[in-house]
């Protein structure tokens, strides 16, 4: 009973496979798309610094706080007002003095009769015109004094804040780039594989039709091409997947160039050179401490005097005892604070915190940077000695296969054997095709932490 169930499911697993390999017998073909531009590395960099999506953000919310800057100046720009009012009144009021006149001049010749006009004068009359224009020019204000270097430090920390938004958009660039060739390496290993699976059914038909060999061979071969084809779908997916993504990034559909394209990344810095100094992140925090210096400066000196020098010219449809409808006025204005109700030293209070706070960022991101760089140094020297490791594996797997179909040949070696190379030779390709991706990558993370990804632009 054991036996018939055995052999069974053994003629169940023949007919399956016979099936599968009148269906399977050519290797998988991959779905036509559509060609991309082939770009280098450079050449992405560039495309997402110029005309990335997440780039272009950054440097928008940077241009909103340089527009800051003009903003500060206008403490020094003049303001000019002009005003009208017309005004119609059933209460008039006049006043005359006329009949002063000719008194006076009988008491004393020397007074002219019509020292006093010839009639009423008009104060308000029924219809009224007024109207005035006025220049207001500032001399002296803590707030022009000090609040251009304020906004100009906050400008230039929005600026350094874009920029290292920008070198985390091109390391993920660098990343997804070296992902895709990493992707295509494993590709090229899971279709060398499928044609060692495809050749080494046709030599198991081959051995079973001249009667030296059992279906067994066959059956392995046979699933260790779904297994390949299967490897390959799924590595095709994953690339299919992040090419929108690096297309997302650079705003145009590219495709990396081959994994043996040359990549000059530059060579890490020595650690006596502090390099993490030049990290934007660290940039950006020095730009945000000097800032909140500056910007405390304003409320520091908000005891100075503010001073305008004030020009007004009026018009008045009544004449008056002046006897003219234009005037003007000529004023300097100062103004001394002397008690804003505590205003002052609060603001000073939370202006010296805020400082305190952004020396102490920086202090913390000059810590993370020089930790961040420290570990992308030792992550690089180690996937240098991967990759190292890996490329000989992979030539010993090689030369191994080699060896073992040469014992098939001469009848030393099973079909079991033949297998076993064959998978080891896909692995080490395979190992090899992702290490040689994690060193680019690695070595695009040192860049990163010493802001030398933009320098790759120019």
């Amino acid at each position: 009973m054991h036996m018939n169930s055995i052999r069974t499911a053994a003629l169940s697993l023949l007919l399956s496979t016979a099936v599968l390999a009148q269906t399977q017998t050519q290797p998988q073909q991959a779905p036509q798309m559509p060609a991309l531009r082939k770009v280098s590395l450079r050449e992405a960099l560039q495309l997402a610094a110029k005309q990335g999506p997440e780039a272009a953000a950054a440097k928008a919310q940077a241009a909103i706080t340089e527009a800051s800057v003009n903003k500060a100046w206008t403490a020094w720009q003049p303001d000019l007002t002009a005003s009208g009012t017309y005004d119609h009144t059933n209460g008039t009021a006049t006043f005359d003095l006329s009949p002063l006149g000719p008194v006076l001049h009988k008491l004393n010749p020397a007074v002219a009769a019509n020292a006093f006009g010839n009639g009423p004068i008009t104060i308000v009359g029924q219809n009224n015109y007024y109207g005035n224009v006025t220049l207001v020019q500032p001399l002296l204000s803590p707030q022009g004094v000090f609040g251009p270097g304020a906004a100009s430090a906050a400008s230039e920390a929005a600026l350094r804040g874009a920029d290292e938004a920008r070198e985390q958009v091109l390391l993920g660039v660098s990343r997804a780039y070296f992902g895709l060739q990493g992707l295509r390496g494993l590709l090229e290993a899971a279709h060398e594989a499928e044609k060692e699976a495809l050749r080494r059914e046709e030599d198991a038909k081959a051995r079973i039709s001249a009667g030296t060999d059992v279906e067994i061979g066959l059956l392995r071969a046979q699933t260790e091409t779904a297994q390949a084809r299967s490897q390959i779908a799924a590595l095709q997916g994953q690339l299919d997947s992040l090419l929108p993504l690096l297309e997302a990034l650079t705003g145009e559909p590219i495709e990396p160039l081959p994994a043996g394209s040359a990549e000059e990344l530059g060579a890490p810095a020595p650690e006596s050179g502090q390099p993490w100094e030049a990290a934007f992140p660290v940039k950006a925090a020095a730009a945000a401490a000097q800032a909140a210096q500056k910007a405390g400066r304003i409320a520091a000196f908000s005891w100075l005097p503010t001073v305008s020098g004030i020009a007004r010219e009026n018009y008045n449809s009544n004449g008056g005892f002046s006897g003219k409808n234009w005037t003007y006025d000529l004023m300097i204005n100062v103004s001394v604070p002397l008690y804003d109700r505590g205003s002052r030293y609060a603001q000073q209070h939370e202006d010296d915190a805020r400082l305190q706070q952004a020396q102490a960022q920086l202090a913390a991101t000059r810590a993370r940077a020089r930790a961040t760089w420290l570990g992308a140094r030792a992550n690089l020297a180690a996937a240098q000695a991967v990759l190292e490791q890996s490329d000989a594996q992979a030539q010993l797997a090689s030369r191994a296969q080699v060896q073992v179909e040469a014992a098939a040949r001469a009848g030393v070696a099973t079909s079991l054997d033949l297998s076993d190379a064959d998978q080891k030779k896909f692995a080490a390709a395979s190992a090899a095709a992702q290490a040689r991706a994690a060193l680019q990558i690695r070595r695009t993370e040192v860049a990163a932490a010493e802001g030398r990804l933009f320098e790759l632009t120019r």
